[in-house]
């Protein structure tokens, strides 16, 4: 039944949806409020298990509407209805549609507020090992190769299980080892605001993501374990995953070891999580001083051209002590040796159209070891939060390489230890309309590093048969500062103040000194800086639009070298954001930075990188000022399961240093000097998703558009290039039927260079596509297949060719599946990639791993 009710303060539709054949109650049924000529969705509701349903009426006057319902197992129903309307019924008719040869009796997606939630059984697979799979197939939902996820474009800024927060920002831990079979859905928390007593008084525009496991699975350990032998020669890959999930403490232990090529470190990764207001201080993320060779090949061929011997252990727990006061204790431990052989030829473009081209080959072996700690008191509550965080991590990495390069057999050595300690502590307090907050941020960094080459005959440039660079890197920071919170109705009103120190030391040695290039190759520098901020912003809403504003001002004091330099700065940002319904999304913004530089540009003295690349920076204090825009456009129709979002970023820069080059040999030569540069930047991303339920076929489209403008100096000539590139993905995952689906997936890209703004002479193509299929031969014997095919054309030779082969077999009984998997049938031995650096060519050869086969157990409890 349909009726009308009324009030001063928001008319509503009230309702009942029922089936037509016996009158019974339909639940989950999407109803949705249209404009008369149907093209608008003004609100929307799910019916609950009696048929009920509220849609909110418009205050636009309207005389006349449409009701349009959407449910799996059941006809679209579309009806007028008069705003003044009496009692109506909306009887659906039942429909035999079949998802995976089965009947549905639930829609795949649900929609409340601004939660939306997947049915893990409308997306998840036989053949489904980890929650990744299955997310993957999720419209708005992307999974990135390094086990990032957005949604609708954007980084998630939280992970929750049974929503407590136990991995913090290493959530592939979860991703990665939690079973499909033990969880009931995903739910997405848009414009998810972490802090509860924030909620209402701020404006995220990231999402997060909730675990919900069936029940039971839940306050019970579960056990997944595997083991696999093979070869040859001899692989083995082992998997060990005891977790428990209760309402007030939280489990998870992972052990994996292999020698597949399969990068279990990543699950280790600390992913970014959301916008952060200015954090002026941070050390995170610091680099290593030296550089071994980047040995890693494309994401699609990775597992191939890796050698390794690996393994982690991660063990995380959480205990929720109060009523939302969490303690929380995080350890892991990584070790990888790491094999990859490789040969590189570069074509120097230099300035009078002439090229120089130098070519190496490098077999390296990189051992890591990672141990790292984090200890969190979280007390999230609705009028105080309270976070502490202490974490240290320790690192250590060895490289070594035998390098043939310039006619020379040359071996290489580095040590790169790294220790950091950091604490982070916010308390914030909600008074009456005003939340008052306090932070404090610590950190210290030490890398005491060092590299030698060494050859049976006198290194170019050296004379000598043995070099050695040292150089120690010591930093520390701390950020105190005090944040202000008011919020009345439409109007929010922010302040972050604070007051933030951070020092930077280095001494470096280069023994003995090259030959022809003029110096110096030596450093004892230390670099120093105060700041005194404030970062005021304002929010108003006004229906559906948001406007958000503020202007981040610093008052800096640096001092490096004897000299002391004062600075007042200013960063403006604005933002617009216009949201009628949940239907379409949009926002534009406008942001001014000007970053200057810190020690890291300013080394007098060339430090050795690695055998070929020398770096230094320039006494001259970098200073880059960036203007930014972006929009961007989301639309998403549950009633037809499709997501449509497209971003574009537009920044322009200008800085007072350039980047030069001197090749000299087969050495770069690489440091700063004074120039008045201007760059743009300019990227265009169109992404759209579509769930055929009828096929049981999700659909994926992306296309993207990136420019890139700027200046270089090389062999003592200045050159204004422009970066081209296009990108074109496709994706298909068809679930044919019960037992056969299929995945497709495909990049092709180009990417060009132009001189001097002029037309681009090569576009290089890349093609990477895979299909890959489960069969289900039996109820207990299933086969995959993957098919991979790459192609590229480098400049001035023919192209490349290359197809790859895998093949899977699964046996499945009650609670173990025995698996053979036999990769690589073709054997294929070499891989080879051509890209530009800037105006520069490559053209790399990876050597592979041979045709593998691995027998292995997997067991579940």
């Amino acid at each position: 039944m349909l009726t009308v009710a009324g009030s001063s303060a928001q008319q509503q539709l009230k309702g009942h949806t029922r089936a037509k054949t016996n009158g019974a109650p339909i639940p989950d049924v999407y109803v949705m409020l249209m404009s008369a000529d149907g093209r608008r969705i003004l609100s929307y509701d799910y019916s609950r298990n009696d048929g009920a349903f509220t849609l909110d009426l418009p205050s636009d006057g309207a005389p006349e509407y449409v009701v349009s319902t959407s449910r799996l197992g059941f006809e679209a129903l579309r009806q007028s209805v008069r705003r003044d309307a009496g009692t109506v019924e909306l009887r659906l008719q039942e429909t035999s549609v079949k998802l995976r040869e089965v009947k549905v009796e639930a829609a795949p997606m649900r929609r409340r507020g601004d939660t939306l939630t997947y049915f893990m059984s409308n997306f998840s697979r036989p053949q489904d090992k980890t929650l990744a799979e299955v997310l993957e197939r999720m419209p708005g939902i992307e999974v990135r190769s390094d086990g990032l996820v957005k949604y609708d474009g954007r980084p998630i800024n939280r992970f929750y299980i049974e929503d407590l927060n136990l991995l913090g920002n290493r959530y592939s831990l979860a991703t990665k080892n939690l079973s499909p079979a033990n969880i009931a859905s995903v739910q997405v928390y848009e414009n998810h605001e972490p802090i509860k007593m924030m909620r209402g008084r701020t404006d995220p525009d990231e999402a997060a993501l909730n675990i919900r496991l069936k029940s039971g699975s839940r306050a019970k350990w579960l056990l997944t374990g595997d083991f696999g032998l093979g070869g040859f020669p001899m692989l083995y890959d082992a998997t060990v995953t005891p977790a428990r999930f209760a309402r007030r403490n939280q489990t998870l232990i992972v052990a994996k070891a292999n020698n597949t090529g399969r990068d279990i470190a990543m699950e280790l990764r600390i992913h970014s999580m959301g916008a952060t207001v200015f954090n002026p201080a941070t050390l995170e993320g610091i680099p290593d001083r030296l550089s071994p060779l980047t040995m890693t090949s494309a994401f699609f061929v990775r597992d191939r051209a890796r050698f390794n011997r690996s393994a982690i252990a991660s063990v995380n727990q959480l205990w929720r002590v109060a009523d939302d006061v969490d303690l929380r204790l995080n350890l892991n431990y990584g070790y990888e040796r790491e094999s990859r052989s490789r040969s590189v030829e570069t074509e120097y473009r230099l300035g009078n159209g002439q090229t120089y081209t130098v070519g190496d080959y490098t077999s390296q072996i990189v051992r890591r070891h990672k141990l790292e700690g984090e200890w969190t008191l979280t007390a999230n509550r609705t009028h105080y939060f309270l976070e502490n965080k202490l974490s240290a991590e320790i690192h250590w990495k060895d490289a070594r390489a035998d390098v043939a390069a310039g006619g020379r057999q040359m071996q290489q050595q580095m040590n790169l230890p790294r220790t950091l300690i950091k604490n982070h502590l916010k308390l914030s307090r909600l008074i009456g309309r005003v939340a008052f907050g306090f932070g404090n941020e610590t950190e210290f960094i030490r890398m005491p590093q060092w590299l030698t080459v060494s050859s049976q005959d006198s290194i170019p440039l050296f004379r000598q048969l043995f070099v050695r660079q040292s150089i120690r890197y010591e930093a520390g920071s701390n950020d105190s500062y005090l944040t202000l919170n008011f919020h009345s109705g439409a109007h929010t009103l922010d302040l972050k103040t604070g007051f933030a120190w951070k020092g930077q030391a280095v001494r470096s040695a280069l023994q003995p000194q090259p030959e022809g290039v003029e110096g110096p190759y030596t450093n004892d520098l230390r670099w120093r800086l105060w700041q005194l901020y404030a970062v005021p912003a304002y929010r108003f809403v006004y229906g559906p639009w948001t406007l958000t504003s503020s202007a981040m001002l610093e008052q800096r004091q640096t001092t490096y070298a004897g000299h002391t330099d004062r600075d007042l700065q200013i960063h403006p940002a604005i933002r617009f954001s216009y949201e009628p319904s949940a239907v379409f999304k949009s926002s534009a913004s406008w942001q001014r930075t000007i970053r200057r530089g810190d020690l890291d540009n300013r080394l007098t003295g060339y430090v050795m990188k690695r055998y070929n690349l020398l770096t230094r920076g320039t006494e001259r204090e970098e200073r880059n000022v960036s203007d930014m825009l972006s929009l961007d456009l989301s639309v998403k129709d549950l009633s037809h399961f499709f997501n449509l979002s497209y971003m574009t970023y537009f920044s322009r820069y200008q800085g007072n240093l350039i980047s030069a080059y001197l090749i000299r040999d087969f050495y770069t030569f690489s440091w700063l000097r004074p120039f008045d540069q201007r760059s743009t930047y300019w990227s265009h991303t169109l992404s759209a998703t579509r769930l055929l339920t009828r096929l049981s076929l999700t659909a994926g489209l992306q296309i993207a558009y990136a420019h890139n403008a700027s200046t270089l100096e090389q062999q003592g000539a200045t050159i204004d290039y422009t970066d081209h590139s296009f990108t074109l993905s496709p994706s298909l995952k068809w679930n044919a039927r019960r037992n056969l689906n299929f995945d497709y997936v495909a990049s092709l890209s180009y990417t060009g260079v132009s001189i001097d703004r002029s037309a681009v002479d090569r576009y290089i193509p890349f093609l990477d596509h895979r299909l890959y299929t489960y069969w289900g031969l039996t109820p207990r014997l299933s086969l995959t297949t993957t098919l991979q095919h790459y192609y590229t054309q480098a400049p001035d030779i023919s192209a490349t060719n290359l197809f790859f082969a895998d093949l899977g077999l699964r046996f499945s009984f009650p609670h173990m599946t025995v698996s053979l998997d036999w990769t690589n049938l073709l054997n294929r031995r070499t891989y080879v990639v051509t890209g530009y650096n800037a105006i520069n060519t490559y053209t790399r050869t990876d050597r592979l791993r041979p045709s593998e086969f691995l027998i292995s157990f997997r067991f579940k409890r």
